[in-house]
């Protein structure tokens, strides 16, 4: 049981630490951002997902059983980043510094699909404070996660932190808001352009809310930044969708009326053909991924020419988008080393050290692999 708990435990780690949220070199420069307004009644809640992976996805599951239905949003690995339930509860989630979680003994660990699991069972805030507060929230450690419900009401889930707020407007982004004094003091711009302009006027309205997206969206000269935004109509139970900080065009869907065709996927680039910006970059993203899997090829290693030319190619390209791939780059190399072929993790590994010469992790592996 406890092996189990462990290899959970790290999964849990690996997905919200790395695949979902951001990781290392790059987090500071992808801050994702999160607001909702309520008036009269209405809540309205919107998300920018910035990151560098433009492979992202829309996705429905049906609820069964007497569960809820929901609506997720996230990436090619669809580990949901967000998503909205049939009860217009909605979440997302932030990556944070690490913040020690204590609060663990004899509760129930988290199972890899706890975000769903919260979906189709919980209605309100009050209902995920419950949930959370029943488990043993070992390895989110360096993640926070808001949720809102169709009253307004919200919950922030920093580790053992559980605060529950009711404020007719909020905004969030990549810091913990019980360490924070005063939020004027965020060294984060695009927080506060997007808490300037809900200061100043509150609307729920889609225009409104797509505007507050729009100021705080991020775009970055070699493409990254802003993939998708969401914003959720959290009574009506409609969801719209932005694709890579284009707010002139949006994909409109209502909850209820998705699910009824059953559990589907769709990727959020085709729904956006017009997009001419994102669809290079979505482009050239994928031609960086296919010639970083020829490293997979033992031929192409043991052939010095095909693997400077492959190199060269790849290397030609932006460094900065090679250098998000640093993850997949060591897990290749990392793979010769298992297999006991020395020569081609060198290979593997002497290139990403060309790509990210001041990671120390990469000139850590490639001693590695030259001890061995």
């Amino acid at each position: 049981m406890k092996t189990t708990f462990m290899k959970e435990r790290k999964l849990i780690v690996m997905f919200l630490t790395i695949c979902v949220f951001g990781f290392g070199l790059f987090q500071n420069g992808f801050a994702c951002s999160m607001f909702k307004v309520t008036m009269f009644g209405k809540t309205m809640v919107g998300n920018n997902e910035d990151y560098w992976n433009p492979n992202t996805r829309i996705w429905f599951e049906q609820g069964k059983n007497g569960e809820y239905g929901a609506a997720y949003v996230g990436f090619d690995n669809f580990f949901p980043q967000g998503g909205m339930n049939q009860a217009g509860l909605v979440f997302d989630g932030f990556s944070e510094d690490y913040k020690a979680i204590s609060d663990t003994i004899g509760k129930t660990s988290l199972g890899m699909d706890f975000l769903k699991d919260i979906l189709k069972k919980c209605a309100t805030v009050d209902d995920v404070k419950k949930y959370l507060s029943q488990h043993n929230l070992s390895g989110l450690e360096t993640s926070m996660f808001l949720f809102i419900d169709k009253t307004g009401k919200y919950l922030v889930a920093e580790g053992d932190s559980l605060i529950i707020g009711n404020k007719p407007s909020y905004v969030l982004s990549n810091f913990y808001p019980s360490q924070i004094k005063d939020e004027s003091e965020i060294d984060i711009p695009f927080y506060q352009k997007g808490r300037r302009l809900l200061e100043s006027r509150r609307d729920t309205s889609i225009n409104f809310c797509s505007s507050v997206m729009d100021t705080m969206h991020q775009e970055k000269v070699w493409g990254g930044g802003t993939m998708y935004t969401s914003i959720y109509d959290l009574n009506e139970g409609t969801i719209y969708l932005y694709f890579f900080h284009d707010y002139t065009h949006v994909v409109k869907y209502s909850l209820n009326h998705e699910l009824k065709k059953g559990d589907y996927s769709l990727v959020i680039p085709e729904l956006f053909p017009e997009n001419k910006k994102g669809h290079e970059f979505v482009n050239n993203y994928n031609e960086i991924s296919i010639e970083i899997d020829l490293f997979k090829d033992n031929d192409l290693l043991n052939d010095s020419i095909r693997y400077r030319y492959v190199t060269n190619t790849i290397f030609r390209k932006d460094v900065k988008l090679i250098r998000t791939f640093t993850d997949k780059i060591n897990e290749i190399g990392e793979m010769w080393l298992d297999k006991q072929n020395y020569t081609a993790a060198i290979l593997v590994f002497k290139f990403n050290v060309k790509v990210s010469p001041k990671s120390w992790n990469a000139i850590d592996l490639l001693a590695d692999a030259y001890m061995r």
